[in-house]
């Protein structure tokens, strides 16, 4: 019996050891890395930004879509398919224009915005349309396709700084931005067991860009245990606390619903158009009566916003916390969207978790890191654009965890001082240099980077931000914003790649074919660009002054063409402002049925007095 019983536990032994080693070879046969988790440096997982991944639309059998040309169709932020958008709305457009009143056009414009964001409509439990695929890479850059590359690089564009962090350690999570965002969440928490399983380390490196925090964010507080598993956290332009634009929109604060901001320079100051174009729109525009224009717009926001977005709990996501209770009464208080409003308070609480679940982090050893970009004006979609300061998409109290600044153009009063909220080393000026920032009331005073003047779109040509991000994630060297004096606390915003590109030009130049003087200058333009490259710390203008005097040699070498000049447009700024003076928020039509009134009644008091 007792030789049995031994050959038993033998047995059983030899069994476990075997399902061990098979586990253990299995894990291995996982590991995309050589380092089996023992080198300095810990896997990067980039979380992007809003539509920062492609999103396919496909069919109901789940093939992608194709356009005329063979090419997939995205999803983001519209699935526009032209015929059927002129089939629906040149009718109706053309009517109202002859007839100059509504002939259908708001509900037109209405259907429109159903055909082409529709597709990114969630259901009652928010979830998106099986429609839409969002393509994923559960593998390393490393791994990647060269056309996998160059979607990740054309977001965040890593490839152009040197750096020490291995491709096999670097990472790219992708989520549809106008998804589920618990199922985002738990997707985010599965991809960090993954990449530890691939690369061996027990710990990553998490980067946030934007919308990507309140994933980040989310995390946190659903898994709290996900602390142990992070070595650091990089916030990039983080939508913490959602963005202002998004809560001005869902609380029905939108500035150009209001027809005299719509006639008087809303497209001028929107920044996506330069001002004589903005004002030669806003000249056609009317071209129908501004009731039925506002109309149109009005139904097409209404639509857009109840349709699309307030079904997206990734919409939902970016709704600041003190716009979020009444939003969310408005929207989603009936029956049918009790699932939805279940999902949303669970990350409405998470929100307001969010300081306190990263100070819990720093506890836990966690090194956490901020960028925040500020002194640009939101974008003036929303009726709080103006009254804030920004990056142009998300005002920076949302981004610093709490910073105080001064309005966008004003500077803190000459008497304020450094209140020190969450800094008490005296020997700390927390004071930005252009005296707009108090970044001592920020959460991290001593780990978060501001750039002046920076736009939140045009992060990703801040080569200074980029390699600033690289340098935190190849190595721990820098502990604060006192580590490196490359990268102080205060920089600015600038955009290099444009000169870095000149400088690859000049390397194709044959000199021996300039004049000795031509050859001379060309060398010192590219010996002051690479110097500016290399410089860190910003200077205003210089970077364009730079750029100016290489592109200047460069088109003397005839290796860069003159750039022709655009057509200046400006006369429309003179004009438009002078027919809302005179006319108001009047259509053509209108205009014209005004002044023919005034001519008639004009002839009518001379008629008058003749006789």
């Amino acid at each position: 019996m007792k030789k049995t019983f031994k050959k038993l536990v033998a047995f059983v032994l030899c069994v476990t050891m075997l399902v061990s080693l098979c586990a253990i070879g299995a894990s291995a046969s996982d590991r995309i890395t050589d380092c089996d988790g023992k080198c300095e440096h810990y896997p990067a997982i980039i979380v992007h930004g809003l539509g920062q991944c492609n999103t396919w639309v496909v069919d109901d059998n789940g093939e992608f879509v194709l356009d005329d040309e063979g090419n997939k169709i995205s999803s983001f932020p519209a699935y526009i398919e032209l015929g059927k958008v002129i089939a629906r709305v040149l009718a109706p457009a053309l009517l109202s224009l002859i007839f100059q009143r509504d002939i259908g056009l708001t509900e037109a414009a209405s259907d429109v915005i159903n055909l082409c964001f529709g597709i990114n409509t969630c259901d009652e439990n928010a979830q998106p349309s099986k429609n839409v695929y969002t393509e994923k890479y559960p593998y390393p850059v490393s791994e990647c396709q060269d056309f996998e590359k160059e979607e990740i690089f054309g977001h965040v564009p890593f490839n152009l700084y040197e750096t020490e962090q291995p491709m096999d350690h670097m990472y790219y999570f992708t989520y549809n931005s106008f998804g589920n965002h618990i199922d985002v969440v738990e997707e985010l928490y599965d991809f960090i067991q993954m990449v530890k399983e691939q690369t061996g380390h027990d710990q990553v490196t998490l980067i946030p860009l934007s919308q990507g925090a309140t994933v980040a964010s989310a995390l946190l507080d659903y898994h709290p245990e996900v602390m142990d598993e992070i070595h650091k956290i990089i916030f990039v332009v983080p939508a913490l606390d959602g963005s202002s634009l998004i809560g001005d929109v869902f609380n029905g604060r939108i500035s150009f619903l209001n027809k005299e901001y719509v006639y008087n320079g809303f497209l001028g100051e929107l920044g996506l158009l330069d001002k004589g174009t903005a004002a030669l729109i806003e000249i056609l525009l009317r071209i129908l009566p501004d009731e039925v224009l506002m109309s149109a717009l009005e139904a097409a926001v209404n639509t857009l916003v109840t349709d699309v977005m307030t079904t997206s709990t990734g919409m939902w996501a970016l709704c600041p916390s003190g716009d979020y209770p009444t939003a969310a009464e408005k929207y989603l208080s009936s029956p049918e969207k009790a699932s939805i409003r279940k999902q949303t308070d669970r990350y409405y609480q998470a929100q307001l978790n969010a300081d306190a679940n990263i100070l819990k982090a720093v506890d836990k050893g966690v090194q956490v890191f901020c960028f925040v970009e500020y002194d640009t004006p939101m974008i003036n979609v929303g009726e709080s654009w103006n009254s804030q300061n920004a990056d142009f998409i998300i005002h920076t109290d949302s981004t610093s965890m709490g910073a105080h600044f001064a309005n966008v153009g004003e500077t803190l009063p000459e008497d304020y001082v450094q209140q020190n909220t969450n800094c008490n080393n005296p020997a700390h000026n927390h004071i930005s240099p252009d005296r707009v920032v108090d970044a001592s009331t920020g959460l991290l005073p001593d780990t978060t980077f501001y750039f002046d003047n920076q736009r939140h779109d045009l992060t990703a040509r801040n080569d200074v931000i980029l390699k600033l991000a690289l340098n935190l994630i190849e190595c721990d060297d820098t502990k604060d914003v006192y580590s490196d004096p490359r990268f102080p606390q205060f920089n600015i915003a600038r955009g290099s790649e444009k000169l870095v590109e000149l400088v690859t030009l000049a390397g194709t130049v044959d000199t021996s074919a300039l004049s000795a003087e031509d050859a001379q200058e060309l060398a010192a333009a590219v010996a002051e660009a690479e110097r500016v490259i290399d410089n860190t710390i910003g200077v205003v203008g210089e970077v364009e002054k730079t750029e100016e005097r290489l592109s200047a040699c460069l088109i003397k070498a005839g290796v860069l063409e003159d750039p022709e000049e655009p057509i200046n447009l400006d006369i429309f700024t003179k004009i438009s402002p002078v027919i809302y003076q005179y006319f108001g928020t009047d259509g053509f039509s209108e205009i014209a049925i005004l002044i023919a009134s005034k001519v008639i009644k004009g002839i009518t008091d001379i008629v008058i007095k003749l006789i």
